[in-house]
């Protein structure tokens, strides 16, 4: 063998590296275009259901709204019993109280 054609075996072998290379990365690029275009459709997908859960929430909120504002004025009817309550329950008390002195 020659050198003139173990020069030309070499250059014929890198152009081939060469075309593999380059075809090893446009299959990279191409597989990263894939997972790009799924992770947005995943996205949107996501967007879509999140959505849909802040729609849920905001219902229930406007839905409670409404309940949480009765349970606000029912709470304060009930303080105010209570401590209607208590005071009848401290006279009551203290004429007990009165009713055992004047006993003995």
């Amino acid at each position: 063998m020659d050198l003139t054609s173990s020069q030309a075996f070499f250059w014929l072998a890198f152009g081939v590296s060469i075309f593999a290379v380059a075809a090893f990365l446009c299959w990279v690029l191409v597989e990263i275009a894939k997972l790009l275009r799924q992770s947005n459709e995943v996205m949107a997908h996501a967007r879509e259901v999140v959505g849909g859960i802040e729609e849920d929430v905001a219902n229930v909120r406007e839905r409670l709204g409404g309940v949480l504002g009765s349970l606000g004025s029912i709470a304060a009817a009930a303080k105010g019993l209570s401590s209607l309550a208590s005071k009848v329950k401290g006279k009551k008390s203290k004429r007990h109280r009165d009713e055992d002195e004047d006993d003995e």
